[in-house]
C-alpha cells in the first residue's frame, strides 16, 4: 500500500552494500520514507538533486577520493535535512556536532535511524538550510586547526547559532544540556553534557562537575566556602568536585 506524501530521500555513498542496507532498514522500520534515489560519487548525487527535490539527504562522510562535504557546497540551495552516515570519521563527526546536524554510525542501529528520520520529518517545515549547510561546511574545514567560532544548538523548533565565546557554562540535567550564555541567555538541548565536553574541550572548556562544563575564560573567582565553587560571569555558580579541583590549579589553587 502505497504512503499518502512519503518522505522523499537520496542516499550518497560509495559502497554498494552500505546503500543496499540503509535502503532495507528504511523498508522495515521507516515506511513513510521513499528512497528517490542514490549515487556512489558527488558528480552524480550533484547531477540527480540538480533536477530532483528530497526531504532528506543520507551522506556518507568519507567516500573514495572526495566526502559528504563536497557535495555540500555544491548545494547552497539545497532545502532537505542532512543525515550523515559514517563508520567513523574524527574531523567529520566534530564538524557535524558543532552543526546540530543528525549522524548515524555504521553499522547502522535501527532505534537510531527511526529518531533521526524523525527529527527530519519534524523540521520539513523548517525549509531554510543554507545557514545550516554553510556551518557545516566550515566546522569541518576548521576542524583540524580548532579555528571554530560558532557552534548550532538545537532545541525542539529552532537552531540557535551561538559564538563558542558567549558560552559561559553549560549545566546537566540527566540527558539534557543548558547552555548559559553571556547576557543571561539560556538554551537546553536534549543531548548528554559529555558529548558537548568532547567538542568544547579544545576551546578553553573544562569539566568541574558531572553536571557542570565551564568556560575558563568567563570565570570570576574561586570561592573555597561550602567545599568549594566557581563564581562565573552573571553570578552563576558552578560546583568543583573534589575529584576535579586539581584540575584548576595554575587557575586559582
Amino acid at each position: 500500500m502505497a504512503v499518502i506524501n512519503p518522505i522523499r530521500c537520496f542516499i550518497l555513498d560509495d559502497e554498494i552494500q552500505a546503500v543496499r542496507n540503509l535502503r532495507l532498514a528504511l523498508e522495515m522500520h521507516c515506511p513513510q520514507v521513499e528512497v528517490a534515489g542514490h549515487a556512489h560519487n558527488v558528480a552524480d548525487a550533484q547531477q540527480f538533486l540538480a533536477n530532483q527535490q528530497t526531504d532528506i539527504l543520507f551522506l556518507d562522510i568519507r567516500l573514495q577520493n572526495e566526502t559528504g562535504f563536497d557535495l555540500l557546497k555544491r548545494l547552497a540551495g539545497y532545502q532537505g535535512s542532512i543525515i550523515f552516515t559514517t563508520a567513523y570519521d574524527h574531523y567529520g563527526i566534530q564538524a557535524v556536532k558543532f552543526a546540530a546536524t543528525d549522524y548515524l554510525l555504521k553499522p547502522l542501529d535501527h532505534r537510531e535511524l527511526v529518531e533521526a528520520v524523525g527529527k527530519a520529518v519534524n523540521r520539513k517545515k523548517e525549509r531554510d538550510q543554507s545557514t545550516q549547510i554553510a556551518m557545516l561546511i566550515q566546522s569541518f574545514e576548521n576542524m583540524p586547526t580548532q579555528r571554530q567560532k560558532k557552534i548550532a544548538l538545537a532545541e525542539a523548533n529552532e537552531i540557535h547559532y551561538v559564538q563558542i565565546d558567549d558560552i559561559v557554562f553549560c549545566k546537566s540535567d540527566n540527558s539534557y544540556t543548558t547552555f548559559y550564555l553571556h547576557g543571561s541567555k539560556k538554551i537546553t538541548v536534549s543531548k548528554p553534557i559529555s558529548e558537548y565536553e568532547t567538542i568544547l574541550e579544545p576551546y578553553g572548556f573544562l569539566r568541574t562537575h558531572q553536571s557542570y562544563l565551564i568556560n575558563k575564560n568567563r570565570i570570576v573567582s574561586f570561592k573555597k566556602e561550602d567545599g568549594g565553587y566557581l563564581l562565573m560571569e552573571g553570578n552563576f555558580q558552578a560546583i568543583v568536585s573534589k575529584q576535579r579541583r586539581h584540575l584548576l590549579k595554575g587557575l586559582f589553587l
